[in-house]
């Protein structure tokens, strides 16, 4: 599918595929007995995130409608009109620029975002309606994604809304073996010790891999070392205009129809796969987004929660004592 009103310049013709790997790919799917989006710029995304080994892009394709039935609170009615309160907040966007390595860059700013107009779900439900129209576009593909959150501003209103149990959520939706997006960098800038207390149950919930791509910076010298400041807005030390999502807002309104469609094939897939199981056709095992190890992180960060909520320097201090949820670093 198109996107509508695009802030990025046309790369296609700069990316080449595997055109016989992607007819492969059709065939294997339909051989499974999955409906969905057989859009060719959409299975690509899935088969360059596992260097097109059939099997694992397969898993993963299944996986990503999977978490959708999984959490109906993210994805169901998730369309630009029924989250224009959060989206008018300005808190996030992909720079329409890349990197000087060619990757976009994704910024998050705490400071914009208004509690009291939008929770943490809807702010969580336009960031992946921002990712599900970035993954249509070759370079983000092919080159990764930048991410840039900005702790300046961050309050207490903003730590309540990071209950252990959405952070966990949000990880297995976006960051985890359900999605198609890749970062090659995460970079967190203007720490607080509220920042702080939210990596602190972030971080743990990482797989290893991006665990080794986060970096924090306590100034923007460091952040330079990663990204040219040619590349950065003026609130990033960079020599581009001030962060300003308006035109990036007005192209994700625009594309009102592509989510609908996108929700559309969830539908279709959760009705196809219950009647590939009715008739015993059923062919896909449902895999656990969750390893026992992190449901023992969960549980004892909830308690932790629980307790220190509204004290993040203590909430911070408790999780330091245990060992076993490997935070010392903060």
């Amino acid at each position: 599918m198109k996107i509508k009103c695009s802030i990025f310049e046309e790369d296609k013709e700069e990316f080449s595929w595997d055109e016989n790997a992607l007819k492969r790919f059709k065939k294997v799917i339909r051989d499974q007995g999955i409906k969905c989006c057989m859009d060719d710029i959409f299975l690509l995304g899935f088969l360059r995130a596992r260097k097109y080994e059939m099997g694992r892009s397969l898993q993963l394709l299944k996986n990503y409608y999977e978490i959708r039935l999984q959490y109906p609170q993210y994805f169901k009615d998730r369309l630009p009109s029924k989250v224009e309160h959060a989206l008018s907040l300005n808190t996030m966007q992909f720079l329409p620029k890349p990197d000087q390595k060619g990757r976009y860059i994704y910024i998050f700013q705490y400071a914009n975002w208004d509690t009291s107009i939008a929770n943490s779900y809807d702010v969580f439900r336009c960031c992946m309606l921002y990712f599900d129209l970035q993954l249509n576009l070759h370079r983000t593909q092919e080159k990764k994604i930048v991410g840039i959150a900005n702790g300046e501003g961050m309050s207490l209103s903003h730590f309540l809304q990071a209950t252990p149990s959405f952070m966990n959520s949000v990880t297995k939706v976006w960051l985890k073996d359900a999605y198609q997006a890749r970062f090659s960098e995460i970079h967190f800038v203007n720490l607080n010790i509220i920042i702080k207390a939210f990596l602190s149950i972030f971080v743990p919930l990482l797989p290893s891999k991006l665990r080794e791509r986060l970096h924090l910076h306590s100034d923007m010298s460091t952040l330079h070392e990663f990204i040219s400041p040619d590349c950065l807005p003026l609130e990033y030390g960079g020599n581009l205009p001030s962060f300003d999502p308006t035109e990036a807002n007005n192209m994700i309104k625009a594309n009102e129809e592509f989510f609908r469609k996108n929700e559309e094939y969830v539908k279709l897939y959760e009705e196809q796969k219950n009647k590939n199981f009715s008739e015993g056709t059923f062919r896909y095992v449902k895999e656990d987004f969750q390893d026992e190890k992190v449901k023992k992180i969960i549980e004892k960060t909830e308690e932790r929660f629980k307790t220190y909520s509204h004290d993040p320097e203590a909430f911070l201090a408790a999780m330091k004592q245990d060992s076993e949820l490997e935070i010392t670093h903060f």
